[in-house]
């Protein structure tokens, strides 16, 4: 029992008791009110977490890595997300994980459960490939080299670009740059991981200039012409639909043929680089 100095009992300690049964039930409540907030607090806000590992010298941003979480069952829509580590809160049940960068794709199947955390690592093996041309019009195709009998897989195509720079799986692929009409440059490159592969594509032509005549003059009808390309097998590369056009084509061996009433008009040539080739036909 507690005193004052005189050695004698404070007043609230004459009603000890009764404060000691509230102190007790209010611990009591504490307690238990405790133990419920700590469970709660113990449940993970999310259950998917996602994360990838990407060396530093490829330079990759975080806005260029994507995510698409979707269902197995197609029950929800596909969730996309963007981040490197990005976490949600899904029902439980199976998921199909997918991961985008640049030209890379990876899929993985996971189980969710609604109470624990399920992590799901990437690790890709991936390259950044870095091509440029000498024309800012140039159309890219990526091809990965195929080492079994099946057709070898165009990983992407771009139009109208001056350079590529992407992300992509390691590996062997053929690159084709092209412009104008005929004009292209394959080039094999090889991505290793976490490696950065550098290229400067030149593609040099010479200018051809189609001009078809009546009477010493402009034919100024319609007609037709089509150009082709001699060197390794006859393809055609170019169609124009006037009497007159202007081409810009790769150094070989070509043939152009007009056409103006059902009646045909041949003329073989040769173009060199950085040349200019004026190609009269006279359809009379």
């Amino acid at each position: 029992m507690l005193t004052n100095k005189n050695n004698k009992p404070t007043a609230w300690v004459k009603m000890g008791a009764a404060w000691s049964r509230s102190m007790i039930v209010g611990a009591l409540l504490l307690l238990v009110n405790g133990a419920s907030i700590a469970g709660e607090n113990t449940l993970p806000p999310h259950n998917l977490s996602l994360s990838v590992s990407l060396p530093a010298a490829l330079g990759v941003a975080v806005r260029d890595i994507g995510w698409q979480v979707q269902a197995t069952d197609a029950a929800h829509e596909t969730l996309n997300l963007v981040g490197l580590s990005p976490a949600v809160s899904l029902p439980a049940g199976q998921y199909e994980v997918s991961l985008v960068i640049g030209a890379y794709d990876e899929h993985k199947v996971v189980e969710v459960a609604a109470a624990n955390m399920t992590t799901v690592l990437f690790t890709p093996s991936v390259g950044r490939l870095r091509v440029s041309s000498d024309a800012k019009d140039t159309d890219w195709s990526l091809t990965a080299v195929s080492t079994n009998t099946d057709a070898p897989k165009v990983l992407m195509k771009r139009e109208d670009s001056l350079q590529i720079d992407t992300i992509v799986p390691t590996g062997d692929y053929d690159m084709l740059a092209s412009r104008g009409d005929g004009i292209s440059h394959t080039q094999r490159m090889s991505i290793t991981p976490g490696g950065v592969n550098r290229a400067n594509i030149q593609m040099p032509g010479g200018k051809v200039s189609l001009i078809a005549t009546l009477n010493n003059g402009p034919a100024l009808r319609p007609m037709s012409w089509t150009v082709y390309r001699l060197d390794g097998g006859r393809q055609a590369i170019a169609a124009p639909k006037r009497h007159s056009a202007n081409l810009l084509v790769s150094p070989g061996h070509y043939e152009a043929v007009a056409t103006l009433n059902g009646q045909e008009r041949h003329r073989v040539f040769t173009v060199l680089t950085d040349t200019s080739n004026r190609i009269v036909v006279a359809m009379d």
